[in-house]
């Protein structure tokens, strides 16, 4: 990867619905040699994919919350079947195993407090494998980014 591959990267990562023409405007280089390099880059692995990413509040999605797990056993069938439950829920945007004080951090957005209440209660707990559960609601984001640092 040089310094253009780089520049093209930061480029897709704040607008990546700009077409291949433009690209090439923004780093000198014609669209078919931003399509190349784009390509190449998908094929080692570089870019997972281009997504749009959405307005949660303009969705009605309103409550964000942070929500730390502790689970009661580390079995390996324990562990999976929370991880499979988890990864099923759409209102589950991140789950991250962690250290520390807990075992898994996720990051969930609901439509409002009884649907988080609801989640908690009834997708989290009572299924016999998390032990602990504390939540925090985001109350304003000061920064959110999906760009890597690529300087």
């Amino acid at each position: 990867m040089d310094h253009i591959d780089r520049k093209i990267l930061m480029q897709l990562q704040a607008d990546s619905s700009r077409s291949h023409a433009d690209l090439g405007d923004a780093v000198h280089l014609s669209a078919s040699q931003v399509s190349r390099r784009i390509a190449r880059m998908q094929h080692d692995g570089l870019i997972r994919k281009q997504v749009a990413i959405l307005d949660e509040q303009a969705l009605g999605l309103m409550v964000e919350a942070y929500v730390s797990i502790t689970l009661g056993s580390y079995a390996r069938d324990v562990v999976g079947r929370f991880q499979d439950r988890v990864s099923a829920l759409d209102e589950v945007l991140d789950c991250c195993a962690t250290t520390g004080d807990s075992d898994y951090l996720l990051r969930i957005v609901t439509r409002d407090l009884k649907d988080l209440s609801r989640l908690i209660n009834e997708e989290l707990l009572g299924h016999g494998d998390v032990d602990n559960v504390r939540s925090s609601i985001t109350l304003n984001v000061i920064k959110r980014t999906t760009a890597l640092p690529l300087a």
